[in-house]
């Protein structure tokens, strides 16, 4: 990837919900097509890969001195070609998602240092925007909208 910008960007649209197992498509302007997760952990993992193969954000390795490939992700992940000229037009279109889902999230992802990740996720249903502070606590921010509003 000959561009390359200091935060990730991930667009996700929940699509189902049942017994705590949440489903639904990842999108970002990196990934030539969406990827459907099963769950919150697969999201994750897959998230982190993206961010692992072309190290956006930056990865401080001053203090970790090792980085795992993920081997139990099954996902094949295609990227774009990625320019500083066609950035923007593939930002817009991953956040311009369809809306199969009243449930779409849109995740900037700031720092990623020992092992945990800074940003922020916007709740396009509300505009809301919280900020996080780890994986986890992104994680927590997908629950508490669902505990919300689809219980």
């Amino acid at each position: 990837m000959s561009f390359i910008t200091k935060e990730m960007y991930f667009t996700i649209a929940l699509l189902s919900y049942e017994n705590g197992v949440v489903c639904g498509d990842l999108h970002s302007p990196v990934l030539k097509k969406s990827i459907q997760f099963h769950n919150l952990t697969e999201l994750i993992l897959i998230m982190d890969q993206i961010m692992k193969d072309l190290n956006i954000p930056e990865y401080d390795e001053r203090n970790h001195h090792v980085i795992i490939k993920n081997q139990s992700l099954d996902v094949q992940l295609d990227y774009q070609d990625l320019k500083r000229d066609n950035f923007e037009k593939h930002l817009n279109h991953s956040l311009m998602y369809p809306k199969k889902s009243k449930d779409i999230f849109t995740v900037k992802v700031m720092y990623r240092q020992n092992n945990s990740w800074q940003g922020e996720m916007t709740w396009l249903r509300t505009n809301k925007t919280r900020f996080f502070r780890s994986a986890l606590e992104l994680v927590e921010l997908i629950y508490s909208v669902i505990d919300k509003y689809h219980k």
